[in-house]
């Protein structure tokens, strides 16, 4: 049902992570793509060491290193009915993919995005993650609807629709083909719970303050222009950019998981 496509660059620290919450998963349905840029490092020798607890791993090699380049570089090898395009440094919770399922099947979006948790338990974190989900519902009040790069699913047919992502952008493709996805009538629809954990280590390097503008000024744009920055000076693509950070313990994750479901249980009773 799923296709899951990973761009990598010199991730071969925090990738191992995602590949494993992927193979933690509770549904099966689905393969992953991992598309590496010519890292430097060991990214594809780890992401091949997989290959037992995800048989339907790809591993392959893109001629560059750009993000819209790779996402349509594995959307060529892709044989599901929907991709799954999520950033290296992510994580999904155990029931991620089982519960996309029940969303598509009850739903029926063309393009969807879902809830993000920070990938650590400080206040700040969370409030930031918080400020995150918020404005994607505020997009699609405003009608400028963003695909998530860190988390977008999509559907086949809406992608070839519009030639999946614009390989000119090195910043802000998921913004681009969000707003042209809008344009040949696919509005983003959001799962409102919470199943990837999201990265904040660029705004832990970048310093948050910085990154922040970056992200006010490209929504500006695409606010009022209703298109999007192409370049950003000082966006770069690389795992090799940051230093290593301490993973979410699978206590807190646990933690999380439990919380909310007990949530779900009183809210449906």
């Amino acid at each position: 049902m799923f296709s899951v496509i990973i761009p990598a660059l010199n991730e071969e620290k925090f990738l191992p992570t995602l590949l494993s919450s992927l193979a933690a998963q509770t549904m099966k349905s689905f393969e992953v793509i991992v598309v590496d840029g010519k890292s430097k490092d060991d990214t594809v020798k780890v992401a091949k060491s997989y290959a037992k607890k995800l048989p339907s791993l790809a591993v392959v090699t893109s001629p560059k290193a750009s993000l819209p380049y790779q996402r349509n570089y594995g959307a060529k090898y892709a044989k599901g009915e929907w991709l799954v395009f999520v950033d290296a440094d992510g994580i999904f919770l155990p029931y991620a993919l089982k519960r996309c399922e029940v969303f598509i099947l009850t739903t029926k979006p063309t393009v969807f995005t879902s809830w993000f948790m920070p990938d650590s338990p400080i206040s700040g974190d969370a409030l930031f993650t918080l400020v995150t989900n918020l404005t994607i519902e505020m997009s699609l009040v405003v009608k400028r609807q963003l695909t998530p790069g860190p988390l977008t699913f999509v559907s086949r047919i809406a992608y070839d629709s519009v030639g999946g992502y614009d390989e000119e952008h090195a910043f802000n493709e998921d913004v681009d083909f969000g707003l042209r996805l809008a344009k040949t009538g696919y509005t983003l629809s959001v799962l409102r719970e919470t199943i990837c954990v999201y990265s904040l280590r660029r705004y832990r390097k970048q310093g948050t303050l910085k990154v922040v503008q970056q992200y006010i000024t490209a929504g500006l744009v695409a606010l009022f222009t209703k298109s999007a920055l192409k370049k950003m000076p000082g966006y770069i693509m690389g795992g090799h950019l940051y230093e290593k950070r301490k993973l979410v313990k699978q206590s807190v994750l646990k933690k999380y998981e439990r919380k909310l479901k007990n949530f779900t249980k009183e809210l449906f009773s």
